[in-house]
């Protein structure tokens, strides 16, 4: 009997366990035994996962039984007016205004299939359960692609709530005029100031072309609501720029908690908004964590307000646009249609399995919004 050796022992264990022989994407077959049949498979199995996380679970909205287009309004705020102890104009209307109504439309119809077939995987499987196991997690998969599919439907959601925010705040070509017709719902530009820059508005009461106010008069008189969606500030990559970073969310928790104008796509004032969602792209909160909160000593100082929901992107939204502070009401996914039906090929033997769904997207022009870009 030779004396183990570690280092030969090493060399052994080397050659004993094969890469060949692991995980290998082929079956070899093997008749290792004196009668000379197929050696077995010995275990089938598979390792699931979850797909069926959503971490934007919170703007499902309900489920649309009869009509798939979403139609919302915002009735304005009431300027008080001087007292007349006459009474004089008692008896005249004064009808409400209103915020323009918007409408969101069905996103269409998308169908998930899958396909069982008869005496197939029968001949795969050794007893009962593994058979059952295969066909589980085909109807398991049916599921799961569904939530994936509509939780890259709400992230591709924020996506296009950016890109309203950015039609609203710098896509109007309008210059505001002295002297010109405007109509409530219209967006328009301040002329350019020395350095370039643009300030962006919304018309929220008409103006007529007998109008002399000039753009800080009409801003003065409630007739232009400026735009304040976007800030500029550095992705958190260290210490200083984390604390910038929670600086700002912070100033604009303050903004959102209180009433406020400008901050949202319809130019109507808001109200106190409590329930504030900031939803960040991966790679943000560990920055914070390690690089920012580590080194506080008053970590308290530092906490959001505020619910937390970290997301793998935004869908399609320029790299840039990196947080998004919102209320959380602001963005609703309507299902308006979800069945499951099945068709039995007798010639081929095999049923298949389709999943219909249908929904409608809608984003709201009437709460807040702070969409926060490194540029």
């Amino acid at each position: 009997m030779a004396k183990l050796s570690l280092s030969e022992l090493k060399a052994i264990l080397n050659s004993v366990v094969a890469k060949t022989g692991i995980s290998n994407p082929s079956f070899v077959e093997t008749r290792n035994n004196v009668v000379g049949l197929l050696d077995k498979i010995g275990k089938i199995y598979t390792l699931d996962t979850d797909y069926q996380l959503d971490k934007l679970y919170m703007f499902d909205g309900e489920y649309l039984s009869f009509g798939k287009t979403i139609e919302e309004w915002q009735e304005d705020l009431i300027l008080p007016a001087d007292y007349d102890s006459t009474g004089a104009n008692a008896l005249a209307p004064s009808d409400p205004t209103y915020r323009p109504v918007d409408y969101s439309y069905t996103i269409g119809k998308k169908v998930i299939k899958t396909t069982i077939r008869n005496n197939n995987l029968e001949r795969a499987v050794h007893f009962e359960a593994q058979l059952a196991e295969i066909v589980a997690i085909q109807f398991k998969r049916i599921e799961d692609s569904m939530a994936q599919y509509r939780y890259g439907v709400k992230r591709e959601m924020i996506a296009k709530y950016i890109d309203l925010a950015k039609d609203a705040q710098g896509a109007s070509t309008t210059t505001f005029a002295v002297s010109t017709a405007y109509s409530v719902g219209d967006y328009v530009r301040q002329a350019s100031s020395g350095d370039g820059a643009k300030v962006f508005a919304v018309v929220v009461k008409a103006i007529a072309n007998t109008n002399t106010h000039n753009w800080a008069a009409a801003v003065a008189a409630g007739e232009l609501i400026v735009f304040d969606l976007f800030k500029v500030v550095a992705k958190p990559v260290d210490a200083s720029t984390g604390e910038a970073f929670i600086k700002a969310v912070k100033e604009d928790l303050e903004i959102a908690q209180d009433v406020s104008e400008g901050h949202s796509l319809n130019g109507n004032t808001l109200g106190a908004t409590s329930n504030l969602k900031l939803i960040v792209k991966q790679g943000v909160i560990p920055e914070l964590e390690v690089g920012t909160y580590a080194g506080a000593f008053h970590r308290e100082d530092l906490a959001f307000p505020a619910d937390i929901v970290v997301v793998k992107d935004f869908g399609s939204a320029d790299s840039k646009y990196y947080a998004v502070l919102m209320d959380s009401r602001g963005m609703r996914l309507h299902n308006t249609y979800n069945a499951t039906f099945e068709n039995l090929n007798g010639e081929g033997a095999f049923v298949n399995y389709f999943r219909h769904t249908e929904d409608t997207a809608h984003v709201s022009r009437n709460t807040f919004l702070r969409v926060y870009s490194a540029e």
